[in-house]
């Protein structure tokens, strides 16, 4: 099984050491069966990359874009130029634990087996369905440490916040149930064509792009509840900016409406609620009010989130 690291690099030479002791850990954990290989597209043209001489060789692959384009269109490029069956989209900023991989792949493999073995049981005479082959190539989802000014903790903590990794609806009516994609090994034959071509301008969402687009297809998430990801806190990590979130957000939807990728009642959903929250965070008290008046059920999905998950991202996100 080969898996690419896919890296979008802006000006990010400081954390390139790091980053080359981890693809370096990570490859020394594989089997002599599987493979590793790190692409990294950089979007700073005026910036080389540096790699550091410590840490011996890795397969490691560096590639210049003309112009600076954004990290989905540098995340689809490194799609381009990669070869694994599975890929990660991580950021440059962020680590993997030294046997991440490994036990993606390990997991993978699991999974694989049992849904196989499942079918055959179920359906012994007959070739495997398009929706049984779909159901073999889940989207693993590893639990996080989120790095923030005050600490770190691990991210899904209850029952119910794991549960809600899986579940289409939360992403509709609460919002991205996953940090970053560098949590996530996702199946290349998985990746709907759609996401490879509209490329959304505005940086922030283009990974809730993929999720729903994901979901909709009926790709499986499963979670994998080890903290095989970082999430580095640099006091300006874009996921902590809504209001930028939020105009990405609006940016693919308008792409999703044009598509027919994803049915129109969730759409709908998905965009009364950026458009809730939106005003709620930056609206006065009156704004706050109406708004939730007028969103009973998103409000109250966004209350008991709240309320079972233990954390305060929801509907102040």
């Amino acid at each position: 099984m080969k898996v690419s690291i896919i890296t979008a690099f802006y000006k990010g030479n400081a954390y390139m050491q790091q980053y080359k002791r981890m693809i370096c850990a990570n490859q020394q954990q594989l089997s002599s069966q599987d493979e590793l290989e790190a692409i990294i597209i950089n979007d700073s043209p005026e910036e080389s990359v540096v790699l550091p001489e410590v840490g011996g060789d890795c397969n490691i692959r560096v590639y210049d874009q003309r112009e600076n384009s954004g990290i989905h269109a540098a995340r689809v490029r490194g799609l381009l130029e990669s070869s694994g069956d599975y890929v990660i989209f991580l950021d440059q900023d962020d680590l993997l634990a030294d046997d991440a991989v490994a036990h993606h792949i390990a997991m993978m493999r699991r999974w694989q087996q049992d849904t196989k073995e499942m079918y055959d049981m179920l359906h012994p005479q007959l070739h495997m369905t398009s929706m049984a082959e779909t159901m073999r190539y889940p989207v693993l989802v590893s639990n996080a440490v989120l790095e923030q000014a005050d600490g770190s903790a691990l991210w899904y903590r209850t029952d119910y916040h794991k549960r809600c990794v899986c579940n289409y609806k939360t992403y509709l009516n609460v919002g991205n149930q996953i940090i970053s994609p560098g949590q996530c090994l996702i199946p290349r034959c998985a990746i709907p064509e759609i996401w490879t071509q509209k490329i959304c301008q505005n940086n922030g969402s283009d990974d809730y792009y993929l999720w729903l687009l994901l979901f909709a297809q009926h790709t499986p998430f499963v979670l994998v509840d080890e903290p095989l990801y970082v999430h580095k806190y640099t006091a300006q990590n874009l996921s902590a900016d809504s209001r930028k979130m939020d105009v990405s957000t609006y940016e693919f939807v308008a792409y999703l409406e044009a598509a027919d990728s994803v049915e129109q009642k969730d759409l709908r959903l998905l965009e009364r609620t950026t458009r809730y929250k939106d005003r709620f965070r930056n609206g006065g008290v009156v704004t706050k009010l109406l708004s939730s008046i007028r969103n009973p059920d998103i409000l109250l999905a966004n209350i008991i989130f709240k309320i079972r998950t233990k954390t305060p991202y929801g509907f102040n996100r």
